[in-house]
């Protein structure tokens, strides 16, 4: 039915003030619902919905003198009763505020005023771009629990003021090519400041062919590249830019200059994330585009939900990726999401190495047009034995909203696995893998659903962290490169961070198989973006080994960490606000630990008491506390998840761990550990090793909680 026919029939809606808003800013805004022809019944219902992925806050009807309160009111003789729920439309216009009309019928003309921010504070708009927010209006207008949607507003989301500067570039070159690095400017929430106009200064430290200082113009859109550096000699560089005016500074992560160019090459990207074909925000050409310029990847893949993916979309999406796709420059995988329920398989994320592939949907549930229904793959079975023999098709198995089912796996289709997205971290999921003998490298990714790949911050919403990253030793950056790595397992993930790792088994890289007949020779070497905490090395899912052995750590400084989630699926996020009371001391300053975004953090600071708010999803957040207290000091730890009092003279004795139930959720009391330095680098070997196969890997973790995750050597000892 045409637009003006549905108007007609069943009414429309607008919005008042039409105008951009700025990403994550508070205002009030008037939606109305005018009524059509049939009005509503007694007892009908009106829909206002937004997208899953949006975390514009959820508005409350209760009280006028808190935060987000709304009110909904009609110029027709009915009752009008709102309620906010958040899984209670049609996805992707999941969250909704559901108006149920009674007492009397609204006629046409009649209208519906939902005022978003009507009391003090107004309401907190969503804190990521996006071209077109709709507010989708639909209408039960006959009470028969059937909607019609009927023309609705939208409004455009940008970015706000410079909060912060980040660099970014390649972890490796030679002196005979040159390389590049990147400087943008990100708002509070981590939209690029697409308006920036600041002036930076900028210190290649050893690395030739950067201008001495540079004014961002318009066409930058917030981001620079620049291109043509050279280091002088070999070494390992972080090149550095500030903005004196904003008061705003970055360093870029290491960049390594190796004699000769080497076989294999590090290459960061994304390889998981959706656009508003489906579930995501903004369209797939634009999620590219962001990947490519905006987080300055490598390469990136594109994995909608099959289930809402038509024949016009997929097409869509391939012609994207084969459009951005440039052998050198930049990597874009042609695949998609299957997304079973985890009963009969779980997510997995489909690649192709070609610029086609077959679209082997989980279910038709989205789609209308049923006419393929019958290549649906119902179980992750069928799927494999669907694409058995095939080499150009890989499988990837992750946590997202569903976990995948490692009950089922099929070696020659999924060679490596997902540890980290902005859904959180998994270590449970390796650690499965790994107790049921799968031979699996790791990777990250973001799962982004906000149109920022590459760069996915976490928000305010059902997303816990920012997004990994996904580094892989490659010959070259092309599709084929990226396939035979992959393939390979010469990969590790990240949380985010460009965490530089070189892990070796017997001279052997990650990713591979061997045979020993005694225990091998390990090497590490890790240039961090921020001090290394510390470096573990795994047998299987045992710690073998720590390097350093014995951790530096602080005098008069407390970390309180808490990490984990609830449970293993789609709601897992662990609310933590709380605070801790200090009994027999001072508090002389405390300092936020690895929060995630400017939602979380440290809410209140006293002499005595520090209060925060904080969410965790597998991933730590915490406190650190310089203190002014005697031995017999008491830290009292107050949250929903737990409930526990610690003494200064237990602490000194070493980290005290308290169990916290759920998964993986635990708090620690201990000294702020020191840290070794940007760059680390050491050897290891086991005394004797028992026969069998052994995979080594190992985990790094820095004092500012990044952390990476590298894929095993799978050691077998004769």
């Amino acid at each position: 039915m045409m637009n003006d026919r549905v108007k007609e029939l069943y009414g429309w809606a607008e919005i008042t003030p039409e105008e951009a808003v700025v990403a994550g800013s508070s205002g009030t805004w008037e939606l109305t619902y005018h009524a059509g022809f049939y009005g509503i019944d007694d007892g009908g219902v009106l829909k206002i919905s937004w997208r899953f992925a949006s975390d514009w806050v959820a508005p409350q009807f209760l009280d006028s003198n808190t935060p987000n309160y709304a009110t909904v009111t009609t110029t027709g003789p009915a009752t009008v009763t709102p309620v906010f729920e958040r899984r209670r439309y049609v996805r992707p216009f999941m969250q909704s505020i559901t108006i149920q009309v009674s007492d009397d019928s609204l006629r046409e003309g009649d209208t519906v005023t939902v005022t978003l921010g009507a009391g003090e504070g107004g309401s907190r708009a969503q804190t990521f771009c996006e071209d077109h927010f709709v507010f989708q209006v639909a209408v039960d207008w006959c009470g028969t629990g059937l909607f019609e949607e009927v023309p609705s507003p939208s409004v455009s989301v940008v970015s706000g003021a410079p909060y912060k500067l980040v660099m970014l570039g390649p972890s490796e070159t030679t002196r005979e090519e040159t390389t590049w690095v990147g400087v943008k400017c990100e708002d509070m929430w981590g939209n690029p400041c697409v308006t920036y106009a600041g002036e930076v200064w900028l210190d290649g430290h050893g690395v030739d062919g950067l201008p001495e200082r540079y004014r961002f113009v318009a066409e930058d859109r917030g981001v620079k590249r620049f291109e043509g550096l050279r280091p002088l000699q070999g070494g390992v560089y972080r090149i550095s830019a500030v903005d004196k005016k904003n008061d705003m500074s970055a360093v870029s992560n290491a960049l390594v200059c190796v004699a000769k160019r080497r076989e294999m090459k590090p290459f960061w990207g994304d390889l998981h994330g959706q656009s508003a074909e489906t579930i995501g925000t903004n369209t797939v050409a634009s999620y590219f585009k962001f990947a490519k310029d905006a987080a300055l990847l490598d390469f990136a893949g594109h994995q909608g939900n099959d289930f809402q993916i038509t024949k016009e979309i997929w097409a869509e999406i391939k012609k994207q990726i084969n459009t951005i796709h440039e052998d050198g420059r930049f990597t874009a995988l042609v695949g998609y999401e299957w997304s079973g329920n985890t009963p009969v398989g779980g997510d997995h994320n489909v690649y192709y190495l070609g610029d086609d592939g077959e679209l082997l949907r989980s279910s038709h549930v989205l789609i209308d047009d049923k006419s393929d229904v019958d290549t649906d793959c119902k179980h992750i079975t069928d799927l494999y034995a669907k694409l058995k023999g095939q080499q150009d098709v890989m499988l990837v198995p992750h946590v997202g909203g569903r976990y995948a089912n490692l009950m089922w796996h099929d070696a020659d289709l999924e060679c490596v696995m997902e540890v980290c997205s902005a859904w959180g971290e998994f270590e449970w999921f390796l650690f499965d893998a790994l107790q049921k003998g799968y031979k699996m490298g790791f990777v990250a990714g973001s799962d982004d659903h906000k149109g920022r790949p590459g760069a996915s911050h976490p928000g305010s919403g059902a997303f816990g962290i920012y997004g990994g990253y996904a580094c892989l030793y490659a010959k070259e950056l092309t599709r084929e490169g990226i396939w035979e790595a992959l393939k390979s397992r010469r990969c590790y993930g990240t949380n985010g961070r460009r965490i530089l790792v070189d892990f070796h088994v017997n001279g052997q890289p990650m990713g591979s198989e061997m045979e020993v007949a005694y225990p091998p020779e390990i090497g590490v070497v890790v240039c961090g973006t921020a001090s290394v905490e510390k470096v573990d090395v795994f047998r299987g899912t045992e710690i073998v080994y720590t390097y350093p052995e014995e951790i530096a750590r602080e005098e008069t400084r407390i970390r309180i960490a808490w990490s984990g989630q609830r449970i293993l699926a789609r709601n897992r996020l662990a609310r933590w606000d709380g605070g801790v009371t200090l009994k027999g001391g001072r508090i002389l300053d405390a300092e936020g630990f690895a929060f995630d975004s400017v939602s979380e953090g440290i809410a209140s600071v006293t002499d005595t008491e520090v209060t925060w708010t904080s969410v965790t999803t597998g991933d730590a957040d915490g406190v650190v506390l310089t203190l002014d207290a005697s031995p017999d000091a008491v830290l009292k730890f107050e949250t929903p998840m737990l409930f526990k009092s610690v003494s200064l003279k237990d602490i000194a004795k070493g980290p005290v761990v308290v169990d916290a139930g759920g998964v993986d959720m635990q708090v620690v009391f201990e000294k702020m550990p020191t840290g070794i330095g940007l760059d680390v680098a050491f050897q290891f070997q086991e005394e004797k090793l028992d026969v069998g196969c052994h995979p080594y890997w190992v985990r790094v973790t820095q004092v500012d909680g990044g952390k990476a995750w590298v894929s095993p050597v799978y050691v077998n000892k004769t």
